[in-house]
């Protein structure tokens, strides 16, 4: 048995994403485990379609065994998130391999680079670039340049920043899980641009809303799960036809309950309470608020953890089980294995946390009020409980 793990959001599940599982089988895997983002995401929104068909499209489209990254660090920034989705596929013990697409393709190059951003020399430039009020990833940049220049090009791209912190992840906590990653291939992140039948996923979320052309840009069977979540009017979801409701909570939050969302830092709770003062739209709210200090993606997500009430102190519990949410026969041998291997819990239903501690009483909560929230998002508004009566997804 040779087992791959994924992070990833399948925001929603496409081409390129069961190009990278199959890429996994190629090099060997037999089993393949994903780690995904439950019902919001690090672009600090709800996801397009609910985990429920996020994950049949993944099981579908290759992998074996889908485990919940729950809202708590999947609406958290890329150490957070890259930590908390290597803690539990650590967690399972029994996964090889950790697999990732980036821009480089390298892993030792990215290795190195994880090295040079964690040493004591470079922190301490971190800290010192900061201190003349640069942006964080700006002062990431010239510090490495100064020491490391050969790994200062490697932060510059989203997919390799997130491979660096699943390597410095991975190493913090000791685990024996091997980086394995594959050069990214067709459309690049964000791209707005398709290439073949690859598109990035912010273009097909776009494509999706806007009711053009989409489906050739995702395996065959997670479009046919994605049209029937449309027909039943669970998805898609957008923010923006919901905004009103992140409007009204930003005007009417205390500056100290704001305060405690994750990533707060230098006043800007009262920068974001002065913007919701003004702004008529959630678009405008985040672009009065960002600072050269503060990236629009950062301001959305602490606008997004506090609407879900989601403080710092959520963030600093180490994930405390393992939720499956779908799985095949082949992932049925992963979770036999797993009552044998794993460091925590593991869960299929809401029941199996009524014996567990105080941490995951609250993560659990915190994802059950998120789903009931998440429900409001969708065309069709669904009432609350979902969480608590979902069972896996078996294939």
């Amino acid at each position: 048995m040779k087992v791959a793990g994924i992070i990833a959001e399948y925001n929603p599940f496409h081409n390129g994403h069961a190009l990278l599982i199959e890429k996994a089988r190629r090099a060997g895997a037999t089993h393949v485990v994903a780690v995904m983002s439950s019902n919001f995401v690090q672009r600090g929104e709800p996801a397009i379609f609910h985990h429920r068909e996020r994950t049949e499209a993944a099981l579908r489209g290759g992998a074996d065994l889908v485990i919940q990254l729950p809202c708590t660090y999947a609406l958290s920034g890329a150490q957070s998130f890259a930590r908390a989705g290597i803690k539990l596929l650590d967690a399972l013990g029994c996964v090889d391999w950790l697999v990732f697409g980036s821009e480089c393709g390298d892993a030792e190059k990215l290795t190195r680079a994880a090295q040079a951003i964690y040493s004591p020399e470079v922190q301490s430039e971190i800290s010192e670039e900061m201190s003349k009020g640069l942006p964080f990833a700006t002062a990431r940049e010239n510090a490495l340049r100064k020491l490391y220049p050969e790994s200062a090009g490697i932060i510059g791209q989203p997919n390799n920043i997130l491979g660096v912190e699943y390597i410095a992840a991975i190493k913090s906590i000791g685990s024996s899980v091997v980086p394995l990653t594959f050069k990214r291939e067709g459309a690049a992140h964000n791209a707005t641009e398709t290439v073949g039948a690859t598109a990035s996923a912010s273009l097909i979320r776009e494509l999706v809303l806007s009711g053009k052309d989409w489906q050739g840009f995702v395996p065959q069977t997670a479009a046919r799960i994605f049209a029937k979540a449309m027909d039943e009017k669970r998805g898609p979801v957008s923010i923006a036809e919901n905004q009103k409701a992140v409007l009204y909570k930003m005007r009417s939050v205390a500056a100290a309950e704001l305060a405690k969302a994750p990533d707060v830092s230098e006043g800007i709770e009262n920068r974001i309470l002065n913007a919701a003062a003004k702004a008529v739209t959630l678009e405008e709210l985040y672009s009065l608020t960002k600072t050269k200090r503060y990236s629009h993606a950062r301001i959305r997500r602490i606008v997004m953890n506090s609407f879900l009430e989601i403080t710092a102190e959520d963030l600093k519990i180490s994930p405390p089980y393992l939720r499956i949410t779908g799985f095949n026969s082949n992932g049925a041998q992963l979770i036999k294995t797993a009552k044998e291997t794993a460091k925590l819990p593991v869960i299929t239903k809401a029941a199996d946390l009524a014996d567990l501690g105080s941490d995951a009483q609250r993560i659990f909560a915190i994802e059950c009020r998120a789903g009931d929230i998440y429900s409001l998002f969708t065309p069709e508004v669904m009432p609350c409980g979902e969480e608590k009566r979902f069972v896996p997804i078996i294939i």
